[in-house]
């Protein structure tokens, strides 16, 4: 039977040196490492990490580059993750900060303060120190809006008025408001649309998030937040939102030149590295949990239908490893090229391997599940 990616996981997880790193984790035998884990198996392992443990997570990754990289193969094992931009600040006259990446900030923030985030978030060293709204501000700032709920619309109006709305005549971006009859429409700070508002007296008949350009409705809501003020407060930092009970895991610790200094109310708890981490100076250098290349290379679709020592290779390798018992799958961005792989690839050489569809950066092998 084919496996997914939440079994690949589970074996990941059996796997003694993980099984035994695991129990420490649970247990809050800090800090634990894992040495030895090439770029690509990171994701993967934070994954085995975040299945097994259900306290929030947050992975701290080097760089900006490491971050969007890391999260795009995450996504591959765990699709309910989160990703926290750096903020962006105007380094040069009258050119303004991207305001799409101010808007995703502020609605994960305000989605960890109401603790409706995902309980694992990828961000780097250099946004945890960034200003962001003090956690109390966003609370209090935050106007919550229900379908089928009373809400006056004047007062709706007021509100949107003394938090410094601009009233047009049609929203076209972030921070205004307009009205037709019964209908407000509201651009939150926070939100990657605009909401529309439709009142039947004092009830609210429906909420609609619709597109600018066209003006049409893209989806229903239940349910909408609209930030009455915060979006300009920098009373705080970005790490105020992790919690006393989140785990930290930090990626490539050695990449800054040293490990995060010491916090004492938000520590590291999880280093991950393609290198040594060495938390014990007596101990011996450890590859028991190391996730290694796979030496198979990489090919193009192409590279099998033009060369044929290369498909040679290739399937010699696959033929090794089923005889070695290990699981093996192949990754692909669609169904169409996994169909197109079975066609030049013979049905005995892929008995036993897995084609799967997902994204991942580089292929990686662990030999201690095999």
């Amino acid at each position: 039977m084919e496996k997914n990616n939440a079994e690949f996981l589970r074996l990941a997880a059996l796997a003694e040196p993980i099984e035994h790193k695991l129990r420490q984790i649970g247990a809050g035998n800090f800090p634990v490492s894992f040495s030895h884990v090439i770029e690509s198996a990171q994701p993967f392992l934070v994954a085995t990490i975040a299945e097994h443990d259900r306290r929030s997570i947050w992975v701290i990754c080097p760089t900006v580059r490491a971050q969007e990289l890391f999260f795009e193969s995450l996504s591959n094992w765990n699709s309910n993750a989160s990703f926290l931009p750096e903020a962006e600040f105007a380094a040069v006259e009258n050119i303004l900060p991207d305001p799409e990446i101010a808007a995703e900030r502020l609605a994960l923030l305000s989605q960890i303060e109401k603790e409706n985030a995902s309980k694992l978030v990828v961000t780097t060293r250099a946004a945890l120190d960034q200003p962001a709204p003090s956690r109390e501000m966003l609370r209090s700032a935050s106007l919550e809006i229900q379908r089928g709920s009373n809400m006056a619309m004047p007062a709706l109006l007021s509100a949107l008025s003394g938090a410094g709305y601009e009233r047009v005549a049609q929203v076209t971006t972030r921070g205004q408001s307009a009205v037709r009859g019964g209908i407000v429409d509201i651009f939150s700070w926070q939100t990657s649309l605009p909401l529309r508002i439709e009142f039947y007296g004092d009830e609210i008949e429906s909420l609609r998030e619709f597109d600018l350009d066209t003006q049409t409705s893209v989806r229903t809501r239940e349910q909408a937040s609209v930030l009455l003020g915060a979006a300009d407060n920098s009373g705080g930092r970005v790490r105020d939102y992790i919690t006393q009970d989140a785990l930290l895991i930090e990626l490539e610790p050695a990449a800054a030149g040293a490990a995060l200094a010491p916090r004492p109310a938000h520590p590291s708890h999880i280093q991950i590295s393609e290198s040594w981490i060495e938390n014990d100076d007596a101990a011996p250098e450890d590859f028991s949990s190391a996730f290694v290349e796979c030496d198979i290379g990489e090919f193009a679709i192409g590279d099998f239908m033009l060369a044929e020592t290369k498909r040679a290779q290739f399937i010699a390798r696959l033929t090794q490893w089923r005889n070695e018992h290990a699981t093996v799958a192949i990754y692909f961005q669609t169904e169409g090229e996994i169909e197109r792989f079975r066609e030049i690839i013979s049905t005995d050489a892929l008995a036993g391997i897995d084609l799967l569809e997902g994204t991942l950066s580089r292929g990686f092998c662990f030999p201690a599940a095999n």
